[in-house]
């Protein structure tokens, strides 16, 4: 260092410099003043207390210099009590500071064994999401399990002490865990074949025999790999106790876009935040039942190949919009707290709502049921909207409450619709619909069967919009009960006002798009090439395309019409 630099150095003074010295030498200066100014005090004040006498053989001298001595003796031990209590406040500075620094000491190697252990979770973290990328499929599954025990260590690090923050640290796990979910894999293009023991002799694999089972036993890897990350996730999204969270409750799940080319269990698992499973495709089964949702769950835009179960489950907000169904899927004994948002969806097999509870608005509206719909046992205590939809066999909606407005308007009914036993409290709209066989609100010879139309007698003829309803069979049952409700009034026809059997002509365009539509159906079945998939679907559209806009004309009153109605009434 230079000297102008050292001058630059502000230098202690003298005063600095003695507060260091006394505050290093303080104990033996204060018990030498202590002993000093105790020993002054001893010798000087009993003599200036009390006065000797002049004459040592006097009478009184005796308790005098006694008196001198006790406060002597009083001042020496005044003394020694004031350096032992010296004594004792350095004994406790000393070990005060001994314990301060070992404090600071262990906190710092608290901290740094911290800082290590994290450094090691982050290191394993960086290693595992490495591992996912190997080729090697057991190599693969060693960095899930990494992945999955490193998100259990950090919820259990109670040196992290705000639980917020733990969740946060297994967040940014779980989102890796869901991207590799996510991610797409070539070979699921092919899984109808690949899942196939052997070959077929027509698919992509002909005549590619050894290819096929190569591609097989790698696709059969993959999927062991992702149905682990499932399980793992799955095992703690649920707790012994039925309908209680896990130890993975609380943290949000994203596997929108997901291919499933396996099945899926994820059972009686409680989610507290959002899941994300939109526009997921299963090509094998999948099995949601028993589960709770306490966040939002959306499952919109999704494609489910095989068997599907979402039953005895609880959802606060849930959107199933827009989505196919190839085989049977089960809804039955849930709850919905929420909006519960089924429109646009289409379900080639049975479809069973029943006995659900429907708490805020319940929308299946332009939906497409191939196979039998049960809406029966529910309860509606909002809006539940049915509009624009084809039943293309039997509809049960019977022994229901909709305590709000029922909407069933612009629906095309092949198979007979049942609406028996059920509770109308609000307004009822049937208007610009199709029955092409035969409606029930009631039953012949069971009063018991007959609903009731408490607020209001149900619509099927919409006036303003001039759209009425169109009926195919004689035997329909209009009778409900009139005690305590209104009638459905009926004309000369037995129909309800406003309304009309369907035409021979009507009938016969009717039926014949019903068979192309189940012949397509049988075709898609069958067909293995994708392609060809895609084509039968287009086709399948274009018919309901097609009905719709014949619907919406068919069931339109043209204004000469109604004038012509009038006239002759």
């Amino acid at each position: 260092m230079s000297d102008k630099k050292q001058s630059d150095v502000k230098q202690p003074g003298w005063l600095c410099k003695v507060w260091l010295w006394v505050k290093r030498w303080w104990l033996p200066i204060a018990i030498l003043l202590i002993t000093s100014t105790g020993l002054a005090c001893a010798l000087s004040i009993p003599q200036q207390v009390f006065e000797t006498p002049r004459e040592p053989a006097n009478d009184k001298s005796a308790p005098v210099l006694l008196a001198q001595s006790n406060l002597r003796l009083a001042f020496l031990y005044i003394t020694g009590g004031a350096i032992a209590v010296v004594g004792l406040i350095e004994t406790f500075r000393k070990n005060n500071n001994e314990k301060l620094k070992n404090d600071q000491d262990k906190e710092k190697n608290d901290r740094e064994h911290l800082r290590q252990v994290r450094a090691d979770r982050r290191e394993r973290y960086t290693k595992a999401v490495e591992q996912l990328g190997d080729e090697k499929a057991p190599i693969r599954m060693g960095g899930v399990y990494t992945l999955v025990g490193l998100v259990d260590e950090w919820l259990e690090d109670k040196s992290i002490e705000k639980y917020e923050d733990r969740l946060k640290e297994g967040q940014v796990i779980i989102n890796n865990l869901c991207a590799y979910i996510r991610s797409p894999f070539t070979l699921t293009s092919y899984y109808d074949e690949l899942s196939e023991d052997a070959p077929s002799l027509e698919g992509s694999y002909k005549d590619k025999k050894e290819e096929f089972y190569v591609d097989k036993a790698i696709l059969d890897s993959e999927a062991d790999v992702r149905l682990g990350i499932i399980k793992e996730i799955h095992n703690r999204l649920q707790d012994p106790e039925i309908n209680t969270p896990g130890a993975w409750s609380d943290f949000e799940y994203d596997f929108s876009g997901s291919i499933f080319f396996y099945s899926v269990d994820l059972t009686n698992s409680y989610y507290t935040k959002y899941v994300n499973f939109s526009g997921a495709t299963y090509q094998d089964r999948a099995n949601f039942r028993g589960s709770t949702y306490q966040g939002r769950a959306n499952f919109r835009n999704s494609t489910y190949q095989k068997e599907t179960n979402f039953d005895d489950s609880a959802y606060q907000w849930v959107d199933f919009r827009n989505s196919t169904y190839h085989s049977w899927v089960d809804f039955r004994n849930s709850t919905y707290e929420g909006e519960a948002v089924f429109d646009g969806s289409t379900y080639r097999d049975w479809a069973n709502f029943r006995n659900s509870i429907y708490q805020a608005l319940a929308d299946f509206s332009r939906s497409t049921y191939q196979a039998w719909a049960d809406f029966s046992s529910s309860t509606y205590q909002a809006l539940a909207n049915f509009s624009s939809s084809t039943y293309q066999a039997l509809a049960n909606f019977s022994r229901s409450t909709y305590q709000g407005w029922a909407d069933f308007s612009r629906s095309t009914y092949q198979g007979w619709a049942d609406f028996s036993r059920s509770t109308y409290e609000n307004e009822t709209d049937f208007s610009g619909s199709i029955f092409y066989q035969k409606v029930y609100f009631g039953a012949d010879g069971d009063n018991s069967s007959f609903s009731r139309f408490t607020d209001c007698a149900p619509q099927f003829y919409d006036e303003t919009n001039r759209k009425n309803t169109l009926f195919g069979s004689p035997d329909n049952n209009f009778t409900v009960e009139n005690g305590r409700g209104y009638p459905i009034y009926r004309n000369l026809e037995g129909l309800p006002l406003g309304c009309k059997f369907l035409t021979s002509e009507q009938k016969e365009y009717l039926a014949d798009k019903f068979q192309e539509i189940e012949e397509t159906n049988n075709k898609l079945l069958e067909v293995k090439d994708d392609e060809e998939k895609a084509n039968l679907i287009e086709t399948l559209l274009s018919f309901y395309y097609n009905i719709w806009n014949w619907h919406w004309e068919a069931t339109t009153v043209n204004v000469e019409d109604v004038a012509a109605e009038d006239t002759e009434s």
